[in-house]
């Protein structure tokens, strides 16, 4: 491989890295939108009324507003939540790999001991202390 080639292959994979880096924090701005969003339906629902106009609220689509019941409303806000969730963790791991073949490409030895530092697993509350979300 001659040093153009080279030098393509590593603008090329330090572009995607950058893409995916504005990528997470895209998913993560929304994941957090969406928090704010579910703890105030959560709020409203333990406020209204079953079978009262306070049971439902409108919901953004796109462009225009639905009212939903509440019950079905914070259905779809936490599927949307573990949707989400599940967007990051896939952005996250492709940008592992892509900063540990940059870091191999470099031959950076501090690209590639940030990669083994990066494969470390996050422990949730649940796994660590045994807590349980209600």
């Amino acid at each position: 491989m001659d040093a153009v080639e080279y030098q393509a292959k590593v603008e090329a994979l330090a572009e995607d890295i950058l893409t995916d880096k504005q990528l997470s924090v895209d998913y993560d701005r929304k994941r957090q939108e969406n928090r704010e969003a579910l703890r105030i339906l959560r709020e409203q629902s333990q406020k209204a009324k079953p079978n009262s106009t306070q049971s439902t609220t409108a919901v953004n689509m796109g462009d225009f507003f639905i009212q939903l019941p509440l019950p079905k409303a914070l259905k779809m806000m936490e599927d949307a939540q573990s949707e989400l969730d599940k967007a990051i963790d896939d952005v996250r791991q492709r940008l592992k790999a892509k900063v540990k073949l940059l870091g191999e490409l470099e031959g950076d030895e501090r690209l590639a001991s940030v990669a083994k530092a990066m494969d470390l697993k996050s422990v949730s509350g649940q796994e660590l202390y045994g807590i349980s979300r209600k």
